[in-house]
């Protein structure tokens, strides 16, 4: 079975694939995805981006619990959906935002 983690990191694609042979990140488009949801990925993607601080980046995230909570929660939605997009033969993790 083929194992994928999604979730939000600065500087890359929030779909990473530890297999061994394979391992790295993987762009959304190179998913066969259905068009709405990779719109959906990168969208969430980019909210996260935008929170990266670079003149400080310890600074960087979002300005509050509640705002990375909703983040957290549509990152779920999206990890359920991309599940679903990809079929049985592929386990999708969420892995979410920590204070």
């Amino acid at each position: 079975m083929k194992k994928l983690r999604f979730g939000a990191v600065y500087g890359a694609p929030p779909i990473f694939n530890p297999d061994l042979d394979r391992m790295g990140y993987v762009e959304v488009s190179e998913l066969k995805l259905p068009p709405s949801l990779a719109g959906d990925i990168n969208v969430w993607n980019q909210e996260f981006q935008k929170t990266f601080c670079e003149d400080y980046p310890p600074d960087s995230g979002f300005d509050s619990l509640a705002r990375m909570a909703q983040h957290n929660t549509r990152g779920a939605e999206l990890a359920l959906l991309l599940q679903k997009a990809l079929g049985g033969d592929t386990l999708v993790q969420f892995i979410p935002l920590k204070e």
